[in-house]
């Protein structure tokens, strides 16, 4: 198992800490306004990425990791991404009212993406490979954007994202021996209808995270505040994704649940780590990967990082429900927890203002969804194995405890106890996590 997963984490953890640094440059040599060109085009492509993928995408990697007769199943599927793709460009329309709308005239693009395939069939590497291009490349290109044309940050990163996923999405179609062209069909809508309530999950999914941008410059009007909120739900939607990487190489075998109780496991390590060192070196965390002018929004990141640690502990909950098809009351989870984030998000702009607001509003939004989950599969026990598994693993988070508070929130001792503590996991489980 961490040896699938060193090699998908290699990958795709490349990339997304790439896209962080260089989220991180711009925030400190550039001005707000550029940063929120970067955000504004990334909140949308996200958005268009979860409206073409909907409930279908989740249903489509379902099939297809249970059928030997797939293809037809996957031309179908793209087939009806790529029509409302096209729909979808009418959203261009909206550009006087917002520049970056023009963003929906490539949405085509998007919707031609069989990523989501090759985990399915059992190719993650392959997968995350991909996934580094796409990340690796647009993001290249902002960093040298940003000494040449830095008034253009915008543009150049939307053309980017075409020129990469356009490049990409032909070798997935090379790699899985498919067809390159996938002709629209109106007909083939009614994939989406009869998915519906896992594309309610999706769009849900979307809020517990990044989504929230799309509501935040309208609430808080500080723009250090929405800048610190789009760099922090940016790194916790990359935290989100190395999880979620974990579920699609295990995907297949994730129907059984001693499977899912060891994703659960290896996920909250990882949360356990990440809630840890933000909480034990705060200023030294937001340095590294955010830059020294946040350091005064340090109990925003350590929000985010403990929502991090409950999404993980239960993070396999959610590919147990869609794999045995608990939709409706999956959708229904998801709905509430987004729909409450969103207002308590609302509601805490009028009460503080600040960063703080967003991440106490996602942190309970994952609590509830968390318990909501744990409530569909009707099986209490889950609840005990993973608060034990907790229990057993906190005398870890004394490495970076006893070396923050002896040393100091600083970088050396920071890096020592994230070595020892790393060794320390690996040499603990190396051998549990050992399956293929």
């Amino acid at each position: 198992m961490l040896k699938r997963v060193a090699i998908v984490a290699f990958f795709t953890g490349s990339g997304q800490l790439l896209s962080i640094f260089v989220l991180k440059h711009i925030s400190k040599h550039s001005t707000f306004a550029q940063l929120q060109s970067i955000a504004e085009i990334d909140s949308l492509v996200f958005f268009i990425m979860n409206i073409i993928a909907l409930g279908l995408q989740s249903t489509a990697m379902r099939n297809l990791a249970q059928t030997g007769q797939w293809k037809h199943e996957y031309y179908e599927t793209q087939s009806a991404r790529v029509t409302l793709g096209l729909l979808l460009m009418a959203g261009a329309l909206l550009a006087p009212l917002n520049q970056y709308y023009l963003i929906f005239l490539i949405t085509p693009v998007f919707a031609w993406s069989g990523d989501y395939a090759l985990y399915a069939r059992g190719y993650p590497v392959a997968g995350s490979i991909v996934a580094f291009l796409r990340l690796a490349l647009p993001y290249s290109a902002v960093l040298t954007a940003a000494y040449y044309y830095p008034e253009n940050l915008g543009w150049v990163y939307a053309i980017a994202l075409f020129v990469v996923h356009f490049l990409t999405n032909a070798y997935i179609s090379y790699f899985l021996g498919t067809a390159y062209v996938f002709k629209p069909s109106f007909k083939n809508l009614r994939l989406y209808i009869s998915s519906l309530s896992l594309g309610i999950v999706a769009l849900s999914l979307y809020f517990l995270g990044l989504g929230l941008l799309l509501i935040i410059p309208y609430f808080y009007h500080i723009p250090q505040v929405v800048a610190v909120a789009f760099l922090g739900l940016k790194f916790y939607l990359i935290f989100k994704g190395m999880l979620r990487i974990i579920h699609q190489a295990f995907i297949k075998e994730m129907m059984q649940y001693d499977v899912c109780f060891k994703v659960d496991q290896l996920c909250g390590l990882a949360g356990l780590m990440f809630a840890a060192f933000t909480i034990c070196f705060p200023k030294t965390f937001i340095t590294l990967f955010f830059g020294r002018q946040y350091i005064a929004d340090q109990t925003f990141f350590i929000l985010l990082a403990i929502a991090g640690l409950v999404y993980s502990l239960f993070s396999s909950l959610t590919t147990k429900a869609m794999l045995e098809k608990r939709d409706r009351p999956y959708a229904f989870t998801a709905a509430g927890s987004a729909l409450l984030t969103v207002i308590l998000c609302i509601f805490f702009s009028f009460v503080w203002g600040t960063a703080e607001g967003i991440g106490l509003s996602l942190l309970i939004g994952e609590v509830v969804f968390a318990g909501g989950m744990l409530y569909i599969m009707k099986r209490p026990v889950m609840l005990q194995e993973r608060m034990r598994f907790l229990l057993k693993n906190l005398p870890i988070v004394l490495i970076p405890l006893a070396a923050g508070y002896f040393f100091g929130d600083v970088m050396t001792p920071f890096i020592a106890a994230a070595v020892l503590a790393g060794m320390m996991l690996v040499w603990l489980y190396h051998n549990k996590f050992e399956f293929e």
